[in-house]
């Protein structure tokens, strides 16, 4: 009967040492929330800096657009997943036709007349950073932008930036 009790007892303490252990791993798998921010950069004299606008491309000037997604989490930036470059695309319109450009702002995709197309789906590097480049335009147009997050094991949920529009202007 003792040995019994023993037994019972033994399995009792490895049961309850099984769920301690189980719950600490699984708390520290949780994830925390995430902030998602786009910017907008160039490369001037081989260096990314930050722009609002850029004319449209001539056969002297020819700048393009670089899309930054940066994923931080309350311990600091994403150590990695996935970055999804998307942009506000009317619907009917085909992507990639310069005659007929389906890029539009992002109110148009709030108000339901376009939807949001992947354009890129990149790796997050070790400072928690993305980037896209959107290349160069020859109409001038507003076109919005946001970028979708994937954690993949980085331990920051899953999240959307918020949808920013760039602005190609006539050149002058």
């Amino acid at each position: 009967m003792l040995h019994r009790n023993l037994v019972a007892l033994r399995f009792a303490v490895i049961a309850a040492a099984a769920a301690v252990l189980f719950s600490a791993g699984s708390l520290s798998a949780q994830q925390v929330p995430g902030t998602y921010t786009l910017s907008f950069l160039k490369f001037v004299n081989g260096v990314l800096e930050p722009v609002s606008t850029l004319s449209v491309c001539t056969p002297s000037v020819c700048e393009e657009l670089i899309l930054k997604a940066h994923i931080e989490g309350a311990s600091g930036p994403a150590q990695g997943g996935v970055a999804i470059f998307q942009y506000c695309s009317l619907k009917g319109l085909p992507p990639n036709d310069i005659t007929r450009p389906d890029e539009a702002p992002s109110a148009a995709c709030e108000d339901g007349s376009a939807t949001w197309a992947n354009v890129a789906s990149l790796k997050v590097n070790e400072s928690g950073d993305a980037y896209f480049n959107f290349g160069i335009v020859l109409i001038p147009r507003t076109v919005g932008f946001r970028f979708k997050y994937v954690g993949r094991g980085s331990g920051i949920e899953k999240g959307t930036s918020a949808p920013m529009d760039f602005i190609w202007v006539p050149a002058g």
